[in-house]
């Protein structure tokens, strides 16, 4: 049975919605949702902004999803409270990033129901999971969301709508914070690794990379994504171009997430990002 993301009827009465729009609420500055006016945009500029935040928040979906997966598993192997603390803090994070995609697509006038692809959900086998817990720490936060935290600052220096470039700002306090925490619990987990896990974790790096890249618009290779624009001209909701998001998976790729990796034992990140650069075509359109 699946359920609706939002109930319609008596939602403002019940405890569970005052709860949750306390947990979805921007930690910072409040959002006024009232001050967007859409009859100001035609129809072709709200359509594009609702398709790029349509697809945000399935992604944001999707990461409440593995955050929360994870969580379980944390508790399971026996990981210190605090670090349950984090994450309940980082499963409230995507509740809101969800919510924030949702009601902006709701203020464009083009409401989105973002679903879970379960084929896209990682799943252990009995007795791996703390391999299991390592590889996603790794492959989500310190690859994924240290380059979405990326992304978002561009995407917030990008905006020109108000109302966008506020919710993009609240995402972008949290993006932070959860790259921070993710290199923190990566080098924690790194500590003692058995000698097999390690290397397992190592052989699975060309791969991880390459989702990453796909994902990000980067397959076109690194010289396309540094030659063409990175922002989508105004009026701009926090989006960038193709071009942007891959240049945005680059930078943080060769600044943060290689060094990173190495930094905590897995010294063929460097080689895995140079092949997949290497490989990357190096035409620009």
């Amino acid at each position: 049975m699946a359920f609706a993301l939002r109930r319609t009827s008596d939602a403002a009465r019940l405890a569970l919605t005052v709860e949750h729009d306390a947990v979805a609420a921007p930690r910072k500055t409040p959002i006024d949702w009232t001050s967007f006016d859409r009859a100001a945009f035609d129809d072709a500029t709200l359509d594009h902004a609702a398709r790029a935040w349509a697809t945000r928040a399935a992604q944001e979906f999707h990461s409440l999803a593995l955050f929360t997966d994870l969580a379980s598993k944390l508790q399971l192997l026996g990981a210190p409270l605090d670090w349950s603390g984090a994450f309940a803090r980082m499963i409230a994070d995507e509740v809101r990033h969800t919510d924030l995609c949702m009601k902006l697509c709701d203020a464009l006038g083009r409401p989105a129901s973002p679903a879970i692809d379960e084929t896209q959900l990682e799943r252990s086998s009995p007795g791996a999971a703390r391999a299991h817990v390592r590889e996603v720490v790794l492959a989500a936060f310190c690859i994924g969301e240290t380059i979405s935290g990326r992304m978002f600052k561009r995407a917030l220096r990008a905006a020109t709508v108000p109302l966008a470039r506020d919710v993009v700002a609240a995402v972008v306090v949290d993006e932070t914070f959860h790259g921070e925490l993710g290199w923190e619990l990566g080098a924690l987990l790194m500590r003692d690794v058995e000698r097999g896990e390690r290397d397992a974790l190592a052989s699975r790096l060309p791969s991880l990379f390459a989702h990453y890249a796909r994902l990000c618009c980067a397959s076109r290779g690194l010289a396309w994504a540094r030659s063409e624009p990175e922002d989508e001209p105004a009026p701009n909701f926090g989006t960038l171009t193709e071009a942007g998001y891959a240049r945005a998976f680059f930078d943080g790729m060769e600044e943060d997430v290689v060094p990173g990796l190495v930094s905590i034992g897995l010294p063929e990140a460097r080689a895995a990002y140079d092949a997949l650069v290497t490989a990357s075509p190096s035409r620009s359109g």
